[in-house]
């Protein structure tokens, strides 16, 4: 939980000067996108039936970071809680989960068993006990990355010229000219002599030919469209919508479904014991958009 507390609180550093963003933009990028893709994941799953005395961030922080959590009676009622997993059985699997909670004490319940007093029903991401964690990083450093690279581009696109002068009023003389220039002024005028007279004296700086920003956006935007479809939320070529055939719509939502349906079945799985042990109505679908956005009316897609 140490990346989690590190996320919502990297915001109190001092980003420092612009010079300095540049170089310190990388890890706040970072910490940005885990945020961004965070969210994005939590928004992607529709949770009906979760009580109201329940910590619904904390719910979700757990099964998404960590990759489980136990829902279990209490002193205080039965409430999801992080836990930590025992034991084996015959298949290799986990059969005790141990509780260590500041206000409730150390316990343990079993993994498999239908007394609701001894039992628990562990929610999961997925098979391997591990969270989204692996993925949410892979997109935030290629996001990070590409953001850091465009900030880069755009602030070596301002110099268009660099010139070398013999004398500190030849220098003066060409800043008043670029300043000239650079307002706007329809002609300027300037003696030869304070000058320069050769324009071998004078580097331009190519900037159309090394500004790639445009470029960098539109790879943004493939990587957005990636990290979409891994966690199930439809995205198809969002930039060039306009030009999709039907049969391409259909392909990639098939892709949207396979990336995430191993994550609906095993919590649906989990959410279902829980139901079983301790009379729930918990459920959970995945949630649809509309043209990358959010629908008004919250429609979801059975699980």
């Amino acid at each position: 939980m140490d990346d989690w507390k590190n996320l919502i609180t990297y915001g109190a550093a001092d980003s420092g000067s612009p010079d300095q963003y540049i170089e310190l933009s990388q890890p706040l990028l970072f910490l940005n996108y885990r945020t961004w893709c965070l969210k994005k994941i939590f928004g992607a799953f529709d949770f009906s039936g979760i009580p109201d005395t329940w910590d619904y961030d904390y719910f979700l922080v757990n099964l998404f970071t960590v990759g489980y959590l136990a829902i279990t009676d209490t002193s205080i009622g039965v409430i999801p809680l992080r836990c930590g997993v025992t034991g084996v059985n015959v298949f290799d699997r986990p059969t005790t989960a141990i509780f260590a909670n500041p206000i409730l004490g150390n316990f343990e319940r079993d993994l498999y068993s239908e007394d609701p007093a001894s039992a628990c029903a562990l929610v999961r991401l997925q098979y391997d006990y591990k969270g989204a964690m692996p993925i949410v990083d892979k997109y935030s450093r290629l996001l990070s990355l590409v953001d850091n690279a465009i900030a880069i581009n755009l602030r070596n696109s301002k110099v268009s010229f660099i010139a070398f002068v013999d004398s500190k009023q030849q220098a003066a003389s060409m800043e008043s000219l670029y300043r000239q220039i650079d307002s706007g002024r329809p002609a300027v005028y300037m003696k030869k002599s304070a000058g320069l007279e050769s324009g071998e004296d004078i580097y331009y700086n190519h900037v159309r030919d090394t500004f790639i920003a445009d470029d960098l956006q539109l790879l943004k935007d493939s990587i957005v469209d990636d990290f979409l479809t891994e966690i199930g939320l439809n995205n198809t070529n969002r930039t060039k919508r306009e030009r999709l055939i039907v049969d391409e719509v259909n392909a990639n939502n098939d892709e949207i479904r396979s990336n995430v349906q191993h994550w609906l079945d095993t919590i649906r799985n989990g959410l279902d014991r829980a139901n079983r042990l301790f009379n729930l109505q918990l459920s959970v679908k995945l949630r649809k958009f509309n043209e990358g956005k959010a629908d008004d009316t919250s429609k979801a897609e059975d699980a």
